[in-house]
């Protein structure tokens, strides 16, 4: 689910917590809501992921219809269409040129740089002491230093220096934009900073942006990169929900807050993927980029990857047997076959070539610049490569001319600090830029800007794959050159023709720029006053950790490039993280350790959003929890029409590559094949509906035969009879071809919630649909999901209930056959949430309080459809399933624990409900990578329980750790 879209808008029962716990006996006539409850239950609550890839590649999100003809190229231009490829599947701008117009004659310049890297020699020697911009004044170096001056990140005065950049042509590329590392929800952030500390990250970076365009710096020439590490804003945008539209939307904040529409995406490990949800984010953020360009065809977008080997991207797609099939792609490929995808040829590629192989250098051991020779013949390939993926993908054909003006080359200059085997010298700058001026590359960068200065290389005494430096100068301000500062700077940018000889010993000792860590920093005695009365003036260092920049002679190089900062786990809990198990149940005074005997009726069947590609591992649940019962979320009609009643996982496209792709890869082969292998396929159990049909009615099927019948309700409930059977049909006839024959799951789940409560008539059809297969075959297991509050269903939801039990009994069924209503036990509301845990109640006590007055609205219904109520307590149990959202709800008051569920366990197979769910399995972890992560689509955000504990409880598998969680 992901996080609330809306949160309760004014609706809230007025009903005072005191009366929703003393009201839980049952009343022998039953009761119905309240009549002067709100008609409206505006709470979105069960929320799956939006699949609306295919959607976005065929609809054109021009501002005007006269721009979008305008962008229209002719048969003879540079990208020429070809119609071998399927129209239904194709983008927008498969074959529509927008790029041309940004391309410039020669080959510009656009190194990188880091924000967060230190600007000067001075503001390195206060971080390497701990001390703030406060005690600037007071940091001095020797007269006889070389590192005075040293600007390397103050990018005012370094656009201004007319020997490194060319202000017509020339731009400058800063990372890295990426998401918070102590945020659950999506909030940009440089180089991953932390949100929430003292030393206000926001601010800082703000600061310094504002002063670098205070000195000049044009920021429309400046390129926002995008990750490449920890917390990827795409990824994030992902585990947050966003549609294409939404992150898009996102995107043009930051292009207005930072006065530029150049965007880089840089992709590494581990979002350079192309399983899970790293594949899928990619997908997310290819279509968010159409959205954008197509709504701003000014916009510049860069994809940056990596070619680790003289084969470039080696995969298939470079094949000229390749024809598109997505399963054949490799991760290397992956992001620009989506690129390609979405955009056509509407963006940039940029070669990133810091990370050759050490097989790369050995095969070419006698060749002293195999860096170069690796680099060129990488460059060609990417270019026939990239031509294919376009032909295969889009049916569409460019010169090679035309694609080498769309690629960057970025070589690291130097050596590499950690793999000191690549040493990338002046010399091979030199040939690197008049190969790239040959050929028309459009851009030539670096990595990094800041590392353009003269340094000592001291060897570690390892060899080859370990060769390595141990200068404990941070390796972003060191290039392990002994070359005059911004030397490489002013060869890439075509400036300096020759290359100079480097120095070494005494003379590179002399080099401007140059820096001595022991005497310059390490040693400096400039600063040890300040460091005695720390605090009393200035405070300590208020930039952002990262990078290497603690070091000490004798220690290994850094392992991660750039200034960025990796998520740790919080010290303390916050409303979306709870980091100890007294912070998140503040009522209780120990954990539940007594399980009650499993009574061999109720069962437990947990949601999963089918449409996400994380948290999906069924064999992995099904090992840890013994999980024998799945709910898939939600089947929908598809986007792309509604001309007949045709159904598919969150309404995706149910042709083409993408699916089929998805199907494969991850439908099949993580969710169905376990239970098929387990012989659990029978007890699937499909939904519909959730919380987008919720706000989009149509894409209930029961709506749609509505509309397709005329308003026939009789026809209409034939018609989706007939669809409903087909599509659990079609799922047993899928999985039967893989070899396996497996019976049709006669299992459906219906969560009505938001408008679609208040669609009476599309509800009426969908009873009598129900009604009328239960009739003819009464295997058929039906429930129907509701939102609830402790005082039981709302007035609408009671009415919605309602229709069924009133179908059902027209239908000639007894009332044993009626549809369980399920129970959303999520979300009640800040204010009740808060007013329980006043009181010394749990968020279970409120879930039986629901189940209970539940339990009196359907003896009411029932008294009111059949006359009376001649089932048992135990039988009217049987009618109610029970499904919280574990750990954080989106109403974040609402915390539902490992305790939480204990109870809920052992008090549902006392009383014998017909099954316990939970909303969802995708997020049963409070950890991701072994760190504690706030509330989101794959998490729960109680970082002190395990991965699946959730799932153990709810299924009785109790263990020690479900036992006695960490306190």
């Amino acid at each position: 689910m992901k996080k609330l879209l809306g949160l309760l808008s004014g609706f809230m029962i007025a009903t005072p917590l005191a009366t929703i716990i003393t009201s839980c006996s049952i009343f022998s006539k039953g009761t119905k809501p309240s009549e002067n409850e709100e008609s409206v239950d505006t709470r979105k609550l069960m929320q799956t992921r939006q699949m609306n890839w295919a959607s976005v590649l065929t609809k054109d999100y021009s501002k005007t219809e006269k721009n979008n003809s305008e962008l229209l190229r002719s048969s003879n231009d540079v990208i020429i269409s070809n119609a071998s490829v399927n129209e239904s599947t194709k983008s927008t701008l498969a074959n529509k040129d927008l790029m041309t117009s940004k391309l410039k004659e020669g080959t510009s310049f656009n190194p990188y740089t880091d924000i967060g890297i230190v600007e000067d020699s001075k503001e390195y020697l206060l971080k390497n002491k701990g001390l703030s911009a406060a005690y600037r004044d007071e940091a001095k170096f020797d007269s006889s230093s070389k590192a005075t001056n040293n600007s390397y990140n103050d990018l005012g005065s370094l656009w201004n220096d007319e020997s490194l950049f060319n202000k017509d042509t020339d731009g400058i590329t800063v990372g890295f934009m990426q998401n918070a590392s102590d945020e659950g929800s999506l909030v940009p952030m440089w180089d991953a900073a932390p949100n929430k500390t003292a030393n206000q990250s926001a601010k800082w970076f703000q600061d310094r942006w504002d002063k670098w365009v205070k000195e000049g710096l044009d920021t429309s020439k400046v390129t926002i990169s995008f990750g490449p590490f920890a917390n990827s804003l795409w990824h994030e945008a992902y585990k947050n929900g966003l549609n294409e539209e939404e992150f898009a939307d996102k995107l043009a904040e930051i292009s207005a807050k930072y006065g530029t529409k150049k965007f880089d995406f840089y992709f590494a490990a581990p979002y350079l993927s192309n399983t899970g949800s790293y594949a899928d984010s990619q997908r997310l953020l290819a279509g968010a980029l159409k959205v954008l360009l197509e709504r701003d065809n000014e916009f510049d977008i860069r994809l940056s990857l990596v070619a680790s080997t003289k084969d470039g991207y080696s995969g298939w797609s470079g094949n000229p047997q390749w024809t598109g099939d997505i399963k054949l792609l490799n991760a290397e490929e992956f992001p620009l076959y989506m690129f390609t995808k979405y955009l056509g040829m509407n963006f940039r590629l940029n070669v990133v070539l810091p990370y050759l192989t050490y097989s790369d250098y050995n095969n070419s051991i006698e060749n002293e610049n195999w860096e170069l020779d690796v680099m060129k013949e990488a460059t060609q390939k990417v270019n026939t490569f990239w031509q294919n993926v376009h032909k295969n993908v889009n049916g569409g054909t460019i010169s090679k001319d035309e694609v080498y003006k769309r690629m960057v080359l970025t070589p690291w200059i130097g050596k590499r600090a950690e793999k000191a085997v690549y040493d990338f010298d002046a010399n091979e700058a030199l040939e690197l830029r008049n190969f790239a001026s040959k050929l028309g590359i459009g851009q030539m960068s670096m990595f990094y800007l800041t590392r353009d200065y003269p340094s000592e290389f001291k060897p570690n005494g390892s060899k080859g794959e370990n060769y390595a430096d141990l200068n404990a100068i941070d390796q972003n301000l060191r290039s392990a050159k002994g070359y005059e500062k911004f030397t490489y700077a002013q060869i890439l940018n075509g400036k300096l023709k020759e290359a100079p000889k480097e120095k070494t010993g005494d003379s590179l000792k002399k080099l401007n720029g140059f820096m001595d860590y022991d005497s310059d920093i390490k040693n400096n005695k400039s600063l040890d006053e300040a460091q005695k009365q720390q605090g009393a003036s200035g405070g300590s260092w208020e930039g952002v950790p990262g990078g290497q920049d603690q070091g000490t002679p004798g220690e290994g190089p850094s392992a991660n490039d750039g200034n960025v900062v990796n998520p740790t786990t919080p010290s303390q809990s916050n409303q979306s993280t709870y980091v100890k198990w007294s912070d998140a149940n503040p009522n209780r005074s120990g954990s539940i350790t007594n399980q009650v005997e499993n009574n061999g009726s109720t069962y437990y069947s947990p949601y999963i959003d089918a449409g996400l590609y994380e948290g999906n591992d069924v064999a992995s649940i099904q090992s840890n929890s013994g999980l024998n019962h799945l709910t898939l979320a939600f089947v929908q009609q598809v986007n792309s029409h509604n001309n007949s009643l045709d159904f598919s996982i969150a309404g995706i496209e149910n042709n083409g590559e993408g699916y089929n792709w998805w199907k494969e890869s991850v439908f099949y082969n993580k969710m169905l094949q376990p239970l098929v292998k387990s012989n659990n396929f029978e007890n699937i159990k499909v939904a519909y509906g959730g919380a987008t049909t919720g706000g989009y009615i149509e894409k209930n099927p029961w709506n749609l035969a509505l509309k397709l019948a005329n308003g026939d309700k009789e026809k209409a409930s034939d018609d989706l009879k007939t669809a409903l059977i087909k599509y659990n049909q079609d799922l047993a006839t899928f999985v039967s071809s893989k070899g396996t024959s497996v019976n049709m799951p006669k299992n459906i789940d219906f969560d009505i919630e938001g408008e679609a409560q208040n669609d009476h008539d599309s509800n009426d059809v969908l009873a009598k649909s129900l009604a009328k297969m239960k009739k003819s075959d009464n295997s058929w297991n039906f429930s129907i999901t509701l939102p609830v509050l402790p005082t039981g269903l709302t007035n609408v939801g009671y009415n919605v209930m309602d229709k069924f039990v009133k179908a059902y009994k027209e239908a000639g069924l007894s009332t044993s056959d009626l549809p369980v209503i399920n129970l959303m036990l999520m979300d009640y509301g800040n204010g009740i949430y808060d007013d329980a845990r006043n009181k010394g109640l749990t968020n279970f006590d409120l879930a039986k309080s629901a189940i209970e007055n539940t339990k009196s609205n359907i003896i009411a219904s029932i008294n009111e459809n059949y006359g009376s109520s001649n089932l048992s307590d135990s039988s009217l149990y049987k009618l109610i399933g029970a499904t919280p959202m574990i750990g954080v709800n989106d109403t974040v008051s609402g915390v539902f624990t490992l305790e939480d569920a204990k109870e809920l366990y052992n008090w549902a197979q006392t009383v014998g409900l017909s099954y316990v769910s939970m909303w969802s399995m995708n997020d049963d972890r409070g950890k991701i990578n072994n760190i504690v992560r706030p509330k989101s689509l794959v998490s729960h955000g109680l970082g002190y329980l395990n991965e699946y504990d959730f799932a153990k409880a709810f299924n009785g598998k109790w263990d020690n750790d479900v036992k006695n969680p960490k306190k």
